[in-house]
């Protein structure tokens, strides 16, 4: 089991932790037993022993930071210049035809949308006790996902029943808290790869999707693409990309066969995988200016959903950290993609809905204000990008309780700028 000290202020009460609470000092000496719920009376002891510091697990970190955005860096270095895969098989025979033969790829279902059976809270704090629920849930889920890719590298016969769980839950939670929900996705934490990495793209694709108008069965078989898209990373040998170097050419062409690979996994649950979530699996990586990969393909020969899960997937991968470098911060990265976007890779829809769910200081983020504020972002702004709705705090009073303020109905409050994360 990997472990880390941490700072003492990492602990959140209400969080029921996999591993032992550990002294930092001596590591024989359990301060909290497995499976023991935080409380504050806990927290004040530890406090009052003048312990500033304690040995946890990364899985429980991954779940005490959850909502937390890890971003510190504001430059997003330029990505490998990607090559295209010479590797096929007849799944990605099958949906190369496809795209030769058919013409532009359009949506076919005709659902009721899914943003017209709720109303999204406004102006207030996201439920109590949601986030460390949604946090102890979640590192659920992405154990589940986890065993599912495992087994997907070995037997095609394992149920794909946990995935649309995974995704009918995704649903749920927007219909429940959507702010909550991307906030959640927008704070990815660095381990369980790619199973982690999955679930959150998975999160915020939906949520664009839903701005976007999508129904239910698009934005199923939108999630479970997006779940599954790294699935072929373990055949092409995922350990090979865990490096703080840049990818040499070999490394490139191994990244830009993992999509083949994953179709093939996908083509291997028959018509269980829809052609709709295959195509979010196959074509994720693609780019609308061709420089993506495996195929190269430009945006009129890529589905619509692989172009909201293009958009995802970039914007999770900046936003966490990585062994050759650290997370971007989000008003940034929301920046590189315009700046893409601009450049003919990603599709403008896609990035106005993802805007309108996320502000241009996602929710989650630490921003500074005029009048000596400081707060966070707890709900978009919708097409409002700049003026989204935050906890708001005096700067030389942070202990205290923050006031909620909509900046669209305050225009004496403006976002001045971002707050990086803490070292950890």
């Amino acid at each position: 089991m990997k472990c880390k000290k941490v700072p003492l202020s990492t602990l959140k009460a209400g969080a029921i932790l996999s591993a032992p609470v550990i002294d930092p000092i001596d590591s024989r000496v359990k301060l909290l037993a497995q499976g023991t719920r935080i409380t504050n009376d806990f927290l004040q002891r530890l406090e009052s022993r003048r312990i500033t510091s304690v040995v946890l697990s990364v899985r429980d970190i991954a779940i005490l930071m959850a909502f937390t955005p890890q971003g510190r860096r504001t430059k997003v270095p330029p990505p490998p210049v990607y090559v295209t895969s010479r590797s096929a098989n007849d799944y990605s025979d099958a949906m190369d035809n496809h795209v030769l033969e058919s013409g532009p790829l359009e949506l076919t279902t005709e659902d009721r949308p899914l943003s017209s059976e709720f109303t999204k809270p406004a102006d207030c704090a996201y439920a109590d006790g949601l986030t460390i629920q949604w946090a102890n849930e979640s590192d659920a889920r992405i154990n589940n996902v986890n065993t599912f890719l495992a087994d997907t590298a070995t037997d095609q016969s394992t149920d794909i029943g946990a995935l649309r769980v995974t995704c009918f839950d995704l649903l749920d939670m927007i219909m429940e808290d959507q702010d909550a929900l991307v906030c959640w996705a927008c704070a990815p934490y660095e381990s369980d790869y790619p199973s982690r990495h999955g679930l959150h793209v998975a999160a915020l694709a939906l949520a664009i999707g839903t701005e976007m108008g999508l129904g239910r069965t698009d934005l199923m078989e939108l999630g479970i693409g997006c779940l599954m898209h790294d699935s072929g990373m373990q055949a092409v040998g995922l350990n090979m990309f865990d490096t703080n170097q840049p990818l040499v050419p070999g490394q490139l062409n191994r990244l830009a066969d993992h999509p083949v690979r994953a179709i093939e996994i996908a083509g291997g649950y028959g018509e269980e995988i829809s052609s709709q979530a295959r195509f979010v699996i196959y074509q994720l990586h693609e780019r609308g200016d061709g420089s993506g990969y495996p195929r190269g393909l430009t945006a009129e020969a890529i589905h619509p959903l692989a172009k909201i899960a293009a958009v995802a997937d970039a914007f999770i991968g900046m936003l966490t950290n990585r062994k050759h470098r650290l997370a971007i911060l989000g008003y940034h990265a929301v920046v590189n993609l315009l700046d893409e976007m601009k450049a003919g890779k990603f599709d403008a829809a896609v990035l106005r809905a993802m805007l309108k769910v996320t502000s241009l200081y996602p929710i989650g983020s630490r921003v500074t204000l005029t009048g000596h504020k400081i707060g966070r972002v707890i709900r978009s702004g919708g097409a409002d990008f700049l003026l989204p709705t935050i906890e708001m705090w005096d700067e030389n009073f942070p202990d205290r309780k923050p006031d909620i303020v909509n900046l669209r109905r305050e225009p004496a409050y403006q976002i001045t700028g971002s707050i990086p994360a803490r070292a950890a």
